[in-house]
C-alpha cells in the first residue's frame, strides 16, 4: 500500500505543517486540534488545507467535511475543531469492516497479480458491477444517508454511493496496489443540467489518466442502454484524456495533464477505429466468432450515425443468411465520445 497525497504537495511549507498537525488531530479523533500559527489565519487557506487532507485520506471518513470549525484552545491558541459523524467506537468497526471488504477483494480479485493496467480494470469492473449510484443521496431530510453516500462507508458497507464516495472508494483500493490516484473535483453536465462531480486520476506505468467510475456506472441508466438482459460493464470513461473528459467536465482547478491513449480501454483492446469501414470489418469478424455484444469507439471524422445504421443493416443480414430469425437488439450511443454499443438479445 502506498501512501499518496496529491493535494499535500499543492501546499506550501507552512500550510503543508498545518495540514500534519490536523491529519494527526483527526486521526486521534481530537475535539481540539491547535494549529501551528501565530496571528489570524484566512478562511481561504483553512478551508485549501481541510479540502486536501479530506481529499488526500479517504480513511478519514467520518468527519464533516462541509463544516471546518475553527476557535481557540485553552491557552487561546487558534485550534481546528473537527465534527466528527461517528464516536471512536463507531469508527473503529467501521474501519475494521473496510480492512476485511478491501483484504477480500485484494484475495478475490487477484489485485496483486498483473499489471498495473490489470488491476485498475479489475477493481473498475467490481466496481461497476457491484456497486450502485445512490439516487437520495441529495435528500437532506436523510441526513445519514447523505454522510454515508459521499464517503467510502457508502461503497464499502452498502454497495451504494454517490460520485464522491465512489472515487474515493476507488483511490483506496488502487492505494491498496500500489496505484496512485487523485480524487479529482470540479463538475459535469448530464442532460444540460451542471452539477458538483468526482472522479479519478490514476496513474499507469507512470502516465496519469483520468476515470469516471461514477459515469460508467450510470451508462446502464441511459435511456438507450436500458438492458433486458442485465447489467453490463461498460468502459467508456475509463483512461480517458483530458479532451475527452471536457467534453462535458469542468476541473474544479488544475489537475496534471492526461492526454495518453496507450493505456484507454478501447485503444487497448483494439476496438478503436478510424474509419466506418474499420468499424464494419470488426463488426463482420466479430460475428463469425459468434459473438453477440459489439462495443467499439470512432475517431477522427468517421460519422457515428451513419456506422451505426450500417453496422444494424451488417448484423441483420448476417443473421437472416444464417437462418438466425426475429432478431432483437439493444442499442447505445455516447455521440460526445463516439462510442457505440449493440448487443444481439
Amino acid at each position: 500500500m502506498i501512501v499518496d497525497r496529491y493535494y499535500y504537495h499543492q501546499l506550501n511549507k507552512d500550510e503543508q505543517k498545518i495540514y500534519r498537525v490536523c491529519y494527526e488531530g483527526v486521526m486521534a479523533h481530537k475535539d481540539v486540534i491547535p494549529l501551528p500559527v501565530r496571528g489570524k489565519l484566512p478562511q481561504d487557506m483553512i478551508m485549501r488545507i481541510f479540502n486536501a487532507l479530506m481529499r488526500d485520506n479517504p480513511l478519514i471518513y467520518y468527519v464533516n467535511q462541509v463544516a471546518c470549525g475553527v476557535g481557540t484552545d485553552e491557552n487561546g491558541n487558534i485550534a481546528l475543531t473537527p465534527q466528527y459523524f461517528f464516536d471512536e467506537s463507531v469508527v473503529k468497526r467501521y474501519n475494521k469492516k473496510i480492512q476485511e471488504v478491501v483484504n477480500d477483494l485484494a484475495e478475490k480479485l487477484k489485485l496483486t497479480e498483473g499489471t498495473e493496467y490489470e488491476k485498475e480494470l479489475k477493481i473498475h469492473d467490481w466496481i461497476c458491477e457491484n456497486i450502485e449510484y445512490d439516487e437520495d443521496g441529495h435528500d437532506i431530510n436523510n441526513v445519514k444517508g447523505v454522510i454515508l453516500s459521499h464517503n467510502i462507508i457508502g461503497v464499502f458497507a452498502h454497495h451504494k454511493a454517490q460520485c464522491e464516495g465512489i472515487a474515493k472508494a476507488c483511490k483506496v483500493l488502487l492505494n491498496a496496489v500500489d496505484i496512485r490516484c487523485i480524487v479529482a473535483m470540479g463538475k459535469a453536465t448530464l442532460n444540460a443540467e451542471s452539477m458538483p462531480h468526482a472522479w479519478n486520476i490514476v496513474n499507469i506505468d507512470n502516465k496519469p489518466y483520468l476515470v469516471d467510475f461514477t459515469w460508467d456506472i450510470g451508462r446502464n441508466d441511459v435511456a438507450d442502454a436500458k438492458s433486458t438482459s442485465g447489467r453490463k460493464v461498460y468502459y467508456d470513461y475509463f483512461n480517458v484524456t483530458d479532451n475527452d473528459l471536457a467534453k462535458n467536465h469542468t476541473s474544479e482547478i488544475v489537475y496534471p495533464t492526461c492526454e495518453s491513449m496507450e493505456m484507454n480501454y478501447f485503444v487497448r483492446n483494439g476496438l478503436c477505429f478510424k474509419s466506418k469501414k474499420d468499424a464494419l470489418k470488426y463488426v463482420e469478424d466479430a460475428l463469425k466468432q459468434g459473438d453477440k455484444d459489439f462495443y467499439f469507439r470512432l475517431l477522427g471524422r468517421a460519422n457515428l450515425r451513419d456506422t451505426i445504421d450500417n453496422a444494424v443493416l451488417l448484423i441483420k443480414e448476417y443473421c437472416f443468411d444464417n437462418g438466425i430469425a426475429n432478431v432483437s437488439m439493444e442499442k447505445y450511443v455516447n455521440d460526445s465520445l463516439k462510442i457505440c454499443r449493440l448487443r444481439i438479445v
